[in-house]
This record gives C-alpha cells, sequence and structure tokens, in this order.
C-alpha cells in the first residue's frame, strides 16, 4: 500500500466519519486521508478516501499508540578494539559474508554442490575461530552454517 496523503479541509458534501461512523456534515472541519494507487497509464482503478472529524483523527491516532506502546531505543554496544584488530575483524567479517553469499549461489547438481557446500562451509568455520580471537563470534553466524 502505498503513503497516504492526509489533509483538512472544509467539508463540501455529507461525509461518513470512517472512526465514529456519524455523518460529517457541510462547512464543517474534516480530515480527508486519501490512498493513491500509482499503478499504470491504464490502469488506477482505485484511489481510497477515508473522511474523519478532526478529534475523531487524534481519537484513532491515540488508539493506535495505546495498542503500540512506546519502546525505547536500545543503543547496541560496540566492542572497543583497538584500529589494527578492528581493520582485521572486519576484513576477516567480509571473507565470511562473501563465502556465506557463495553458498547460498550454489548452482551445481547435486552430488558435486555437496562438495562446494562443505568445503565453503569448512573454511567458513576456520574464519570464525580466526574472529573468536579478535572479539567475539556474532549469534547469527551460527545459524548461517546450517
Amino acid at each position: 500500500m502505498t503513503i497516504p496523503n492526509v489533509t483538512m479541509r472544509w467539508c463540501r458534501k455529507k461525509a461518513t466519519c470512517k472512526w465514529c461512523e456519524q455523518f460529517i456534515e457541510i462547512g464543517t472541519p474534516i480530515v480527508a486521508v486519501m490512498f493513491w494507487n500509482k499503478g499504470n497509464k491504464d490502469d488506477r482503478s482505485w484511489n481510497v478516501q477515508n473522511c474523519y472529524h478532526p478529534e475523531c483523527w487524534v481519537k484513532q491516532g491515540l488508539d493506535y499508540l495505546e495498542r503500540n506502546p512506546y519502546v525505547p531505543h536500545v543503543r547496541v554496544r560496540t566492542l572497543k578494539l583497538e584500529p589494527e584488530v578492528r581493520k582485521k575483524r572486519l576484513i576477516l567479517m567480509r571473507q565470511f559474508h562473501a563465502l556465506n553469499q557463495r553458498k547460498n549461489n550454489i548452482k551445481v547438481d547435486y552430488p558435486d554442490s555437496l562438495l562446494i557446500e562443505q568445503k565453503l562451509t569448512r573454511q567458513m568455520i576456520d574464519i570464525m575461530l580466526d574472529v573468536a580471537n579478535l572479539g567475539g563470534v556474532p549469534k547469527s553466524w551460527v545459524e548461517k552454517l546450517g
């Protein structure tokens, strides 16, 4: 779905509020939410407009926030490594992910693919052992071996 256009204007024709399902009278403020279909040149078949009383628009927003409470952002701790160690670790991490990408893109038939996959897995394990000495192995790497 696309991002809607939200505008506040005067109601020009009678509409029904999407939130409280009461009529919005002509000449009163209205919040109009328009969902546009980008589509292609030939088919722009649906555009949807939802109308709200301004106070109902605020109520539905507060209701959404009540159902989805605030979760504070938790900063991820970064490893405090020396520049040389950090550089070595970064190189090893890139090598690991390159091997993982090669492993995922194997396009060889069944018996040969097992040999190639086993060889790449062994290389990935060797890199994991080297990274373990340079600040620890990321948790997600263990899943990538399976």
